[in-house]
């Protein structure tokens, strides 16, 4: 195995998640819309991206590419229900049970909460039963703790005691390859190409390209996709209402405004002027809420 030649040292985990707070913070707009009562907390921590709550209004949901692993919890019909939902590679529908409400982690990208049984490719534009993900000895437990879980923070409060332990936690090396390919292409905005990261790193882009599908479950050019669409998502919803909102999508990254406008088009559905219009329509701002 090739040795990484000159990577610069990473941030310490607490400058490391505060980049990640400022520099990537995934989102599912579409999310809000189609739900009540949705809660977000954001965590950056623990290869966590957050956490959220809402009651579904309709029984499919709109997802667009985040290039992250999300677990749902929810009850139907005096049962729990679980999923283990992989990124999109394009944008897609999800099925939803009406009036039921729902839990939800999101991971951060490359963390894959299910290592011991898929691999990130396998979960990619996949979704899975996650109880069947569970170890054993765990999963009686955890599931019966969601199943009479009445709050959120109750909800969260389980979940961090099942996945703080030494079979699911463990600390990423702020050295390693992935670490580093992760936070390069982040810090780019996604406006970054695999001979940079090559040049960057000392290794040949066809190794490069081999280590982020085994560590993201898919290939850079979706990667950096993904991060930079991601980051134009985050820019839009940040400024909502303003006059400068789909600029300040522009500066996520896009080379010009017709390569923006046909990337957002791809991964979202519509143009980026008619998604802003949907979500000042039914009320994006007013329908999330985000807790400390």
């Amino acid at each position: 195995m090739p040795t990484m030649k000159s990577v610069p040292v990473v941030p310490k985990q607490n400058e490391h998640v505060n980049n990640f707070a400022r520099q990537l913070n995934p989102k599912q707009p579409e999310f809000v819309l189609a739900t009540s009562n949705y809660t977000k907390k954001i965590v950056m921590q623990y290869n966590i991206a957050h956490f959220y709550q809402f009651t579904a209004e309709s029984n499919k949901l709109s997802v667009i590419p985040d290039a992250c692993i999300d677990i749902l919890f929810w009850k139907k019909d005096g049962k729990l229900f679980t999923k283990l939902a992989g990124t999109f590679l394009e944008k897609g529908e999800s099925e939803a049970d009406i009036n039921s409400e729902y839990f939800g982690v999101r991971f951060l990208p490359g963390f894959n909460p299910a290592e011991n049984y898929l691999s990130l490719s396998e979960i990619v534009n996949c979704e899975w039963d996650f109880d069947h993900l569970i170890a054993v000895d765990q999963r009686d437990q955890l599931l019966e703790n969601m199943f009479f879980a009445q709050t959120f923070d109750e909800k969260i409060s389980i979940f961090m005691n099942y996945y703080l332990t030494p079979a699911h936690i463990q600390a990423e090396d702020p050295h390693s390859l992935k670490v580093y390919l992760r936070n390069e292409i982040i810090k780019s905005n996604g406006n970054i190409k695999l001979y940079d990261l090559s040049k960057m790193t000392g290794y040949s882009e066809r190794y490069l390209n081999t280590r982020v599908h085994e560590d993201f479950g898919m290939n850079p050019k979706n990667l950096i996709r993904f991060i930079r669409f991601q980051k134009a998502i985050g820019n839009l919803t940040d400024t909502i209402g303003y006059t400068r909102c789909i600029n300040a999508a522009l500066d996520s990254g896009y080379f010009d405004q017709s390569h923006f406008i046909n990337e957002f088009k791809k991964f979202s559905g519509t143009t980026p002027t008619s998604y802003i219009d949907h979500l000042l329509y039914n009320s994006y701002n007013t329908k999330l809420h985000v807790i400390g």
